[in-house]
């Protein structure tokens, strides 16, 4: 089975559905620890002005506080986010295609910043057509069970408690698993090597590796031929002996 294991990021960008369309499941990666400032609490729209980051403000928490747990902090912001969203892609396509969705979305008074997120992934997924098997990591692990562990150790281990023998993972994610001991399981690695794609934007020149929202907004239904189009994978061994 071929999986991916993914953090739930705040409307991720084209290449985290490129992740999910490519594999038989994937697996939300929520019990590890929440890093402030990342991507799972805020991502870039395109204004009039040029791209925007919208922050999705949490409550404070201790360090080691996994990501399912964290709060967010005022709920208010999400109605403000909604109305910059609105103001900047109202002229477009598709706006009042899908607005009806994303409005249902950032009307629910949200306690937990994952849940916020995954109804977004969950959202943008049906809209491109993506139907796949979703799961939670913390339904297999704990923040405390892999303390002391690594990030390959962790990784490795959901792989096989849930049956994944094809793991497709960032190209980033190259850096830091070892593949010596996922091929010791006999679990197979790829990574994303995506090469990301022009296509129709509102507010002049255009600019990339924006939220998912900004490709819906603009192109459509044609946006998972365009997320598609633009993948291509490579195996760990390809990405070391290019070095």
């Amino acid at each position: 089975m071929k999986g991916t294991i993914l953090q739930p990021t705040y409307l991720p960008w084209l290449g985290y559905f490129d992740m999910i369309d490519v594999t038989d499941i994937y697996v939300v990666f929520d019990h590890v620890q929440f890093v402030k400032k990342s991507w799972q609490q805020r991502n870039r729209i395109k204004t009039h002005n040029g791209d925007l980051m919208l922050t999705v403000p949490v409550k404070k928490s201790a360090l080691s506080t996994a990501i399912k747990d964290v709060e967010i902090h005022d709920g208010k912001v999400l109605s403000n986010h909604w109305k910059t969203i609105t103001l900047a892609y109202k002229n477009s396509l598709y706006f009042k295609e899908y607005r009806g969705l994303f409005e249902r979305i950032y009307n629910n008074k949200y306690v937990f910043l994952r849940d916020l997120n995954i109804d977004i992934i969950k959202m943008i997924c049906e809209i491109l057509g993506i139907k796949k098997e979703i799961i939670f990591s913390s339904n297999f692990s704990s923040i405390n069970e892999n303390k002391k562990s690594c990030k390959t150790e962790r990784v490795l281990n959901l792989c096989k408690k849930i049956g994944i023998d094809i793991l497709y993972d960032a190209n980033g994610a190259s850096q830091f698993l070892d593949s010596k001991m996922f091929y010791k399981e006999r679990i197979d690695l790829q990574f994303q090597n995506l090469k990301y794609p022009i296509y129709k934007q509102l507010h002049g020149k255009f600019i990339p590796y924006l939220s998912a929202i900004d490709l819906i907004f603009n192109e459509g239904h044609n946006s998972i031929n365009i997320i598609r189009q633009a993948r291509n994978y490579q195996r760990y061994d390809d990405l070391v002996n290019k070095v």
